[in-house]
């Protein structure tokens, strides 16, 4: 019984290869295992895999890390040329985050970053629906800093040649025509009249503070009569409102025509037209008028002095004359 029970060399030979297969086999996995997880990916995590094709990758790669809001939710793990023309380069990301994505949400590459290199930014969007895995989102790239530093190199280079040309002739001025020596009396001069204005500030102290003290009390008066000022400067709008809507260019229209006529006037009496030009050119005549005048003002001063040797006033039931 004992000899029956005992295993036959047959199946000893046997399991042989089978440990070998299942070691093996177990290796295998263990190397896959291991490889993925020296490769930065969970084997064991939720895989959801999303796709973006650009036209200008921006150096992405396989292995970067795809953050979201600074947190790291996933990588690239594939970047493939899908064709040339035009030129379409298509990334694989692989999220291991449960997390949910817009329909419009974008994969944005974070070029030349000083420290951690070109990074993937997933921004989400806002459209009600979601992506599935396997879809295709949009994709740009976002440009850093630096990145503006390679159009302005020819004028950088022109600014710094510049700075290189006037240091060197400052380092001159100083050197060798001692400009030390001028710079250090002008900083004592400069010293000196600070030290000065001091003095004077110090000397002339209680006249700036009475001078403060009158611009803070012409400061208070400025505020009490304020509503008196408003109201002349009201008034003074009034008064502008009212020029203004006044018809301006009738008046000096109608002004220069009196100008126009008195200008006529004035050549016809110059030119001995009319009365008053006769009147003021003929002497005779201004003679004989002022005699006539002055005849005239001798009989109003004798009718006054005499009134009876012109006027006969009879009272009634008085005397009759003696003729009668």
């Amino acid at each position: 019984m004992e000899e029956k029970n005992k295993p036959s060399k047959h199946s000893k030979k046997n399991s042989k290869p089978i440990k070998v297969a299942i070691f093996c086999i177990v290796a295998i996995v263990i190397f896959y295992l291991g490889t993925n997880f020296l490769k930065g990916f969970d084997v064991f995590s939720k895989r959801n895999y999303y796709y973006s094709v650009f036209d200008n990758s921006g150096g992405v790669y396989t292995g970067a890390i795809v953050y979201l809001q600074g947190y790291p939710i996933g990588k690239v793990t594939n970047v493939k040329l899908l064709n040339t023309n035009p030129v379409q380069i298509l990334a694989e990301y692989l999220i291991h985050e449960d997390i949910l994505i817009p329909k419009d949400s974008r994969f944005e590459i974070i070029s030349k970053a000083v420290l951690s290199g070109i990074n993937v930014r997933l921004s989400l969007g806002t459209d009600s629906q979601y992506a599935r895995p396997s879809d295709t989102l949009a994709c740009g790239i976002v440009p850093q800093m630096m990145d503006g530093l390679e159009s302005m190199k020819d004028q950088l280079t022109n600014i710094l040649a510049s700075v290189d040309t006037i240091t060197v002739s400052l380092k001159d001025v100083l050197t060798h025509q001692k400009g030390a020596e001028k710079l250090a009396k002008t900083l004592c001069n400069i010293e000196s009249m600070t030290a000065s204005l001091d003095y004077i500030i110090a000397e002339n102290k209680t006249h700036f503070g009475k001078i403060v003290a009158e611009f803070s009390k012409f400061s208070e008066t400025l505020t009490e009569i304020s509503p008196e000022l408003k109201h002349i400067v009201a008034n003074f709008d009034r008064i502008a409102d009212t020029i203004a809507k006044a018809n301006i260019a009738e008046i000096i229209v109608n002004a220069n025509n009196t100008i126009v006529q008195l200008e006529e006037v004035i050549r016809k009496v110059n030119s001995g037209e009319g009365d008053v030009a006769k009147l003021l050119n003929d002497g005779e005549l201004y003679i004989k008028l002022g005699n006539t005048i002055q005849s005239l003002n001798e009989l109003l001063i004798d009718l006054k002095q005499n009134p009876k040797k012109y006027i006969n006033v009879t009272v009634f039931g008085g005397k009759k004359d003696k003729k009668e």
